[in-house]
């Protein structure tokens, strides 16, 4: 039988939503107090749906340690702390809006997924929490 699990993790990060590319005035208007040259900062929510078979002799569908290890590692401790923009290498050049973390998260997974599961445990959905009010869902495709 495939059953869907969810898991959620969460980590502390800031940003300045800022495109070098555009002038203050310009960052200001798109982004609004967002673009504060001294950036703010959130507790981000992660997570991830994802969907397998259950086993019949453990009766999980996915252990749950080895996907906090490789949540851990790929995620967590790289954004953990940090100021996104400055400390992320990936953010230099991109603007790390709720969505474009969303996408890095998942390719920073997708990545080390085929080494730590095998190709019945799907990465389902992955969604980021940055406020109550902005979240963002990306429907990953099977990895």
């Amino acid at each position: 039988m495939t059953v869907r699990l969810g898991r959620r993790y969460g980590f502390p990060a800031s940003h300045r939503l800022f495109n070098p590319a555009l002038t203050d005035e310009e960052n200001r208007d798109i982004f609004g107090k967002c673009a504060n040259p001294f950036g703010h900062g959130h507790n981000y929510e992660v997570e991830l749906t994802v969907r397998g078979r259950v086993d019949p002799v453990t009766g999980r569908a996915v252990d749950l340690a080895v996907l906090d290890a490789v949540v851990e590692s790929n995620v967590l401790a790289p954004f953990r702390h940090r100021n996104l923009n400055e400390e992320v290498p990936c953010f230099a050049r991109t603007v790390p809006t709720t969505e474009n973390l969303a996408v890095e998260v998942h390719r920073r997974l997708a990545e080390a997924w085929p080494s730590m599961f095998g190709p019945e445990t799907v990465l389902e959905k992955l969604r980021i929490w940055e406020t109550e009010r902005n979240i963002c869902q990306l429907s990953a495709t099977p990895l």
